[in-house]
């Protein structure tokens, strides 16, 4: 092998560990970052701290078995599960790291930072848990319906995120009062069911609010 496939080799090494924290991470946490320069950055950094935590057992498996994977001499099989081991406890810290973000747990958001997403659409469908979304779009039209971050046979919605284009997909969708822009009440005092679903694009809307779990208390809104 050439020095420059080596020295390939070993760079690619020691950034694997990062990305794989951020492969994890963003499995359950969303996109983190938006610049590559920024990403870049922080899987090297990522990778540095586990390259410090790793560097003595990488010193003792290079002082004891280089020589004969230099030599092209067998290895004991142990050996050959350790690029397995070394690319699978970032992947699940990193999972781990998303998933306690998306639970709320302090140290997870310390770790995460205030800033982390890098849109403000993406911080609003982050935030918001289940509830009622009304819009006002350009054309003049009102519509709404059901948002739920819980997937279910009976709610599927989608909000997209960076870098896809702003879209959000409502089901089920309500009737809306296109005068005052509110919800329609039934007798019962619940949402009118519309037909079907909607799929929205930003380019599309012109006002959108979010009311948390009841569509009749107007002081949870919050404006998009």
């Amino acid at each position: 092998m050439s020095s420059g496939a080596i020295a390939t080799t070993l760079l690619a090494a020691a950034l694997l560990p990062g990305a794989f924290f951020q492969w994890g991470f963003e499995r359950n946490a969303g996109r983190f970052g938006i610049a590559l320069k920024d990403r870049l950055l922080r899987t090297t950094g990522i990778s540095a701290i586990f390259l410090a935590l790793f560097a003595w057992p990488i010193h003792r498996l290079y002082a004891n078995y280089w020589p004969q994977t230099a030599s092209g001499d067998h290895l004991p099989i142990a050996i050959y599960f350790v690029p397995i081991v070394y690319l699978s406890i970032p992947l699940f810290l990193g999972w781990l790291c998303g998933i306690t973000l998306r639970m709320d747990w302090d140290w997870a958001k310390g770790i995460a930072g205030k800033r982390r997403f890098p849109t403000a659409w993406d911080y609003a469908f982050s935030e918001m848990k289940s509830g009622w979304i009304r819009c006002k779009l350009k054309s003049g039209e009102w519509v709404g319906g059901l948002y739920s971050s819980v997937d279910s046979s009976s709610h599927t919605t989608y909000a997209s995120g960076y870098p896809e284009p702003h879209e959000l997909y409502l089901y089920p969708i309500v009737e809306m009062d296109q005068e005052s822009g509110l919800f329609r009440v039934s007798e019962a005092g619940e949402a009118v069911p519309g037909v079907g679903g909607l799929l929205l694009r930003w380019e599309e809307i012109d006002m959108l609010s979010f009311v948390a779990n009841d569509f009749q208390k107007g002081s949870d809104e919050k404006q998009g």
